[in-house]
């Protein structure tokens, strides 16, 4: 067992939070038991997520794409007002770590992508706010990108979706995991072949094309499983938890 707060401070520092300015509130975004035994984990905060952790039996639910974002938190309305309603209700805490799990070298999502589908994490691009969250994969010699697609079909459980642009055998591979289709320039200018990615836009087609990279868009919540759970088995195993992945599989 271990206090709420000290399980945060350690999250605090493990992924360095104070580095990122974000879009997101990192940390603890509602307070709810003091001391955590149970420790849920998901990709998202949602209803289904907040009752699969109520079900469990879960002190805390730990997520990457929390409840609270921006700087304005009002009006607390509508499907808000009921998730926050259930968290509150029940005691149930929520932390959510957002870019600072995206970066992280070790747990993040776009190093244990990489790492998953046999690439080397060589060099850390696409900055937010100086920071930067994606990193430049290598494989150890170039492969068919058939093969890394189908490696990818595996780790995902989907089809992903590949708009062609570049070569059919792959070395470097820029991975930015959730909506970073707009990395794609970047990806070009340090000599990738592939940017792998959960969603694309309707401009993405033509520009991979025209850069010579193919796009991978392999869905945002199934690029962005890995993180969470990686953290959670991290704090689980240092403070002697319990813990369980809430799978929530969502198409896009």
């Amino acid at each position: 067992m271990v206090s709420l707060r000290e399980l945060t401070r350690y999250c605090d520092e493990v992924l360095e939070t104070s580095r990122f300015r974000d879009a997101a509130v990192n940390g603890v975004q509602v307070e709810g038991r003091t001391e955590v035994q149970r420790l849920a984990t998901a990709v998202s905060a949602s209803r289904q997520t907040i009752s699969e952790a109520l079900a469990w039996g879960a002190d805390v639910l730990l997520v990457h794409h929390g409840l609270l974002w921006g700087d304005r938190l009002g009006p607390l309305t509508g499907v808000l007002c009921q998730r926050l309603r259930l968290l509150l209700k029940n005691d149930l805490s929520l932390l959510a770590y957002h870019l600072p799990l995206d970066a992280h070298p070790e747990l993040g999502n776009n190093a244990l992508l990489a790492r998953s589908l046999g690439l080397d994490p060589v060099e850390p691009f696409a900055p937010v706010s100086g920071v930067p969250i994606g990193f430049v994969a290598e494989s150890s010699t170039p492969q068919p990108l058939v093969r890394l697609l189908d490696h990818l079909r595996e780790l995902t459980g989907r089809e992903p979706l590949v708009l062609p642009g570049g070569p059919g055998e792959v070395r470097r591979v820029a991975v930015l995991t959730g909506s970073g289709a707009s990395a794609l320039p970047e990806a070009a200018e340090l000599g990738c072949q592939v940017l792998l990615t959960g969603e694309a836009r309707e401009t993405t087609m033509a520009l991979a094309r025209e850069l010579g990279v193919t796009v991978i868009a392999a869905g945002h919540e199934a690029t962005e499983r890995l993180g969470v759970q990686a953290l959670g088995r991290h704090v689980a195993e240092r403070f002697g938890l319990e813990t369980v992945f809430l799978h929530d599989p969502n198409p896009v």
